[in-house]
């Protein structure tokens, strides 16, 4: 089980660096574009838009998985050890409402986006909301997994 978490998580992190350089080239390629052959792109911008929204929300469990957020480890250090495993506990817990609410809410937005077009790709407006929902469910998937290290 490990080693398909391993590979997950490897994937996702591929997925942003892939999403990451695309947007790389699509930027250059405007700039290409608009200062050599004087023609501007007209869904590059839009494009880049679109796979920020990705980055970001691939990126937040990722670096939650990390450690990398930001905790309140001053308060946590002044608490006895058993309390400050309860709450770490109750600070998973929030993550999980937090990567429900995210799946639950976004999803229910993409319905409704869907039937709205982008207007520089011609995509379905839901597709920026799909990240939330994609990032939402990786997120509960990690926060899961490190909910079960305080399992007794």
């Amino acid at each position: 089980m490990k080693k398909i978490l391993a590979w997950i998580d490897r994937g996702v992190e591929y997925g942003v660096a892939a999403i990451f350089a695309a947007m790389c080239v699509v930027g250059l390629l405007q700039v290409f574009n608009r200062f050599v052959l004087n023609r501007s792109l007209s869904w590059s911008e839009e494009f880049q838009i679109f796979a920020h929204i990705w980055i970001v929300f691939l990126a937040i469990p990722i670096a939650y998985r990390r450690g990398a957020h930001l905790s309140m480890d001053s308060l946590r250090a002044r608490l006895p050890q058993r309390a400050g495993r309860v709450f770490d506990f109750f600070i998973e817990i929030f993550w999980i409402w937090f990567a429900v609410a995210l799946i639950w809410l976004s999803y229910r937005v993409a319905m409704v986006a869907k039937l709205q077009e982008s207007p520089g790709l011609e995509i379905p407006m839901s597709y920026p909301y799909y990240a939330m929902v994609a990032g939402g469910a990786y997120l509960l998937m990690v926060v899961l997994r490190r909910l079960f290290r305080y399992a007794p």
